[in-house]
């Protein structure tokens, strides 16, 4: 066994040459700009590369140099920074390497720009270089940075789904996940596109994802589900599903280069990063067969209608609460108010509206539930409903009605003429009084002395506002330039008022679609700005969790769940033809952006 005194003596040997030389060989090297790619200049889709600027000659920068944009074939990562010190025949050089890690994500030969650095007071601009990204798979690849030994069988992602060939409103789920034989410390999705033409339920499980041990292709792998949405197409056609990307850190043995004299690294092991991407799906989406019923709920699936009253008896022009709910298999969140069949002489008032579903086998099931309150003006005994919407049953292959039992109801008494007030909240007819402006006149003696004058000390003061002013306003624009959580706090409300201003010009016009996600867009950015997280890929339950960390009312939270979720309800689901309801989900946003811009700050 080697004495480990002996290699920490080889190490300090080390350091102090490079200690001794360095005052000496620094100070007259002049400053170079190179620029390289690593692990090399091919590279599959799917897997990480790495745009490395290597400056020899100093060991700082004057400014950070900007990523290269290269948005157009690969997705942007992060940077990393690294010096090293190497001495050659008594002279000691200084190198500084900028390592910018893309995905990549385009087949293709590429061009990457030339990339400028200012050190030293010189500035120096590396040269363009050229990267082909093969089909994935085409090419052997390694970790994304030097030293990584992770393949593409050691670690990738897949992305299933439960049926290959559904019809138009019939909901699937797919399901991604990480398949891995080397040691995974953490990751995080990189890229999470939006499905084109599909209605999105995210239905990945809260917490930590469970691990297991499973067989593929003859090995074993640890997997987990990192994401799992339920979608449901919204028309006929065949609908392409974009891979994620996911970017993981893995353990791996660092190189030592003592390890031929000594035998076995005192380094330990340490980390590299990896990009994986998932494999296309494509779903082939059938239309429904002709002859559907009218009203249609859109279920795909099994549908079940019931109704209630919360009484049977009532006196004219008293409340009476009508709930009605449809179960089943499908995409219930779709399902649009029921068409209530009452009499002439009931004053009907908007629903309230809740429901709840969860994942079912290769798709969903749950509950929607439409609340009613209805005002009986006349006397005598009243029949509600029966209420019913048609669906199309997929094991027997027919559309079909769901149809709730007919509601006997007793009103007794007479109509009263005088004004209606309302035990449940919402509804309720008041006189409102005239009420009269008092005017008052307040009487102020003249005179007095000059130094009470606020006129006197305005001026007096101003030039010292001035000066506060230009300090404060200097030390925000430092802020906005240095500190990039505080710089998207500060711009989140404009950025926020911008979207929602670009979604009220959508308003009232044929592409729904877009108006919903201009408005998800801009509630969500103002969350992801004010918390400092980016806003793609940023779950439900993770943006959840996270307002809940910061002391954000629990009223706040549940009123921005549930008006996102309403927009990727409305994105999709059937015209309501209510010429109001694109106002009123402004005005809802509006306000719901000052609570919470409130509440985070």
């Amino acid at each position: 066994m080697v004495d480990a005194r002996a290699r920490l003596f080889g190490y300090g040997l080390l350091l102090a040459v490079c200690a001794a030389a360095s005052p000496t060989g620094a100070g007259a090297q002049d400053v170079g700009v190179r620029a390289y790619l690593s692990p090399g200049a091919t590279v599959a889709v799917g897997r990480q590369f790495v745009v490395n600027v290597e400056v020899t000659g100093t060991q700082s920068l004057e400014d950070q140099p900007a990523a290269p944009d290269l948005s157009s074939f690969a997705q942007y990562l992060g940077n990393s920074q690294q010096s090293s010190v190497r001495m050659v025949n008594g002279r000691t050089s200084i190198t500084l390497t900028l390592q910018y890690r893309y995905q990549a994500l385009t087949e293709g030969t590429h061009r990457i720009p030339a990339v400028t650095v200012n050190a030293g007071g010189q500035a120096g601009t590396t040269e363009p270089l050229t990267l082909t990204v093969t089909p994935a798979g085409a090419v052997p690849q390694t970790g994304g940075t030097p030293g990584g030994e992770v393949s593409g069988e050691d670690l990738f992602v897949t992305a299933e789904a439960s049926k290959a060939r559904v019809l138009d409103g019939e909901p699937l789920v797919v399901e991604y996940r990480i398949w891995t034989r080397v040691d995974v410390s953490s990751y995080n999705l990189t890229r999470v596109p939006e499905p084109e033409g599909f209605w999105v339920e995210d239905i990945t499980p809260q917490g930590q994802p469970q691990v297991e041990q499973l067989s593929r292709n003859g090995q074993q792998y640890t997997t987990a589900v990192v994401r799992r949405v339920a979608l449901v197409p919204a028309g006929a056609g065949e609908r392409t599903l974009a891979p994620i990307g996911l970017e993981a850190q893995v353990r791996v043995r660092r190189r030592d280069p003592f390890d031929d004299f000594f035998g076995r690294s005192l380094f330990g092991t340490g980390t590299v990063s990896t990009a994986v991407i998932s494999n296309p799906l494509t779903i082939a989406v059938d239309p429904l067969p002709s002859g559907r019923p009218e009203p249609f709920s859109g279920v795909v699936g099994r549908l079940q209608l019931t109704a209630e009253i919360d009484r049977d008896a009532v006196d004219a022009s008293q409340a009476v609460t009508l709930t009605v709910r449809a179960r089943g298999e499908g995409n219930l969140r779709a399902v649009p108010a029921p068409l209530l069949s009452l009499p002439a002489d009931f004053e009907v008032f908007p629903p309230e509206v809740s429901e709840s579903v969860e994942p079912f086998g290769p798709g969903l099931s749950g509950e929607k539930a439409f609340e009613y309150v209805v005002l009986p003006r006349a006397p005598g005994t009243r029949t509600l409903g029966p209420f019913r919407m048609g669906y199309y049953d997929l094991e027997a292959g027919e559309y079909r009605f769901a149809e709730s039992e007919a509601l006997a109801l007793t009103v007794t008494g007479s109509a009263p003429s005088g004004p209606v007030q309302l035990s449940r909240g919402g509804v309720a007819q008041l006189r409102e009084d005239i009420r009269f402006i008092h005017l008052g006149v307040t009487l102020r003696p003249t005179g007095g002395s000059l130094f009470g004058a606020a006129g006197f000390w305005i001026v007096a003061l101003l030039p010292l506002v001035a000066i506060v002013g230009a300090v404060t306003l200097r030390r925000h624009r430092d802020l906005l330039e240095g500190d990039v959580a505080y710089a998207r706090g500060r711009r989140a409300g404009r950025v926020a008022r911008k979207r929602l201003a670009q979604a009220h010009s959508l308003a009232g016009g044929s592409d729904r679609r877009a108006f919903y996600a201009e408005v998800a867009r801009a509630l969500r950015g103002l969350a992801a700005d004010r918390l400092n997280v980016a806003e793609a890929g940023l779950q439900a339950g993770e943006l959840e969790r996270l307002l809940e960390a910061r002391g954000v009312d629990d009223s706040a939270v549940s009123e921005l769940m549930a008006c996102l979720d309403h927009c990727d309800r409305q994105r999709f689901a059937p015209p309501t033809g209510d010429p109001g309801e694109e106002a009123r989900i402004l005005e809802r946003a509006s306000g719901l952006m000052s609570t919470l811009d409130r509440a985070i700050r």
